[in-house]
């Protein structure tokens, strides 16, 4: 008898861990976007014959489902694909890279990209040093156009990438470092809300977690009932709004 009670008891324990562990709620809860025009922002990539046409697609495509997710009246539209011999471009810093490409197709091609909300890739290739180093860089200090990305790198990246140039930062950043490595002139860009935030066991498109979810940091936002941000310190969907407003109003 004891011991039918043991087993019975030990079940009912392994019930309650089963039920305890399961996560609640919808996968991934959006919200209702309000339905109002969006600014479009061309994207040009220059690269050589690694990465194809559809892969570039594939970027574009998964920035709009981002944005689209997080309710952010930004489109992102592929202006161009430049195909160039990438065999001397050989250093694995944005600044260096940015330099072999005036080089390359002259700074009259690239003016006219330069404009807030019109951006330029460069997308270097497997061999290169830049895609054994990381999968993608955009540094605010050099350049609010420019960025490069690893061949392979993932469909997020550009969006991360992006959100850098438009002043979205990390999870789990410091003011006090984003100010050391910003120019004095771009501290005013640091608004306290605009980071990237952790739900459950994944984290929005500005941080670094092994899952990434295709949405900006909102508390409007849930991934199995847990707020993917909060209206304080991880709001990037808001600040994203706020920045497309401010693209819409450039004369």
């Amino acid at each position: 008898m004891n011991k039918k009670l043991l087993v019975s008891g030990s079940l009912l324990a392994v019930a309650a861990l089963f039920f305890v562990g399961k996560r609640g709620g919808e996968e991934l809860s959006l919200p209702v976007c309000e339905s109002i025009p969006k600014v479009d922002t061309p994207v040009h990539f220059f690269s050589d014959d690694s990465i194809s046409e559809t892969r570039i697609e594939e970027f574009i495509d998964y920035s709009n489902l981002i944005l689209e997710n997080s309710c952010i009246p930004i489109k992102r539209t592929l202006s161009g694909i430049t195909r160039l011999d990438l065999t001397d471009f050989k250093s694995k810093y944005s600044g260096k890279l940015h330099q072999q490409l005036v080089l390359n197709v002259g700074d009259s091609t690239l003016e006219p990209m330069q404009k807030i909300g019109n951006y330029y890739v460069l997308v270097l290739p497997k061999d290169s040093p830049f895609s054994q180093y990381r999968a993608g860089v955009a540094h605010v200090n050099f350049s609010r156009s420019f960025l490069a990305l690893s061949y392979d790198a993932k469909p997020h990246v550009l969006e991360h990438e992006l959100g850098h140039l438009a002043w979205a930062w990390h999870d789990r950043t410091a003011v006090y470092w984003l100010k050391e490595q910003l120019l004095t002139e771009h501290h005013k860009q640091i608004k306290p809300y605009a980071f990237g935030a952790r739900c459950y066991d994944a984290g929005t498109v500005m941080t670094y977690a092994e899952k990434i979810l295709p949405v900006y940091s909102s508390p409007n936002i849930k991934y199995y009932g847990k707020a993917c941000g909060n209206a304080e310190t991880a709001d990037n969907a808001r600040h994203m709004r706020d920045f497309a407003q401010s693209l819409m109003l450039a004369p």
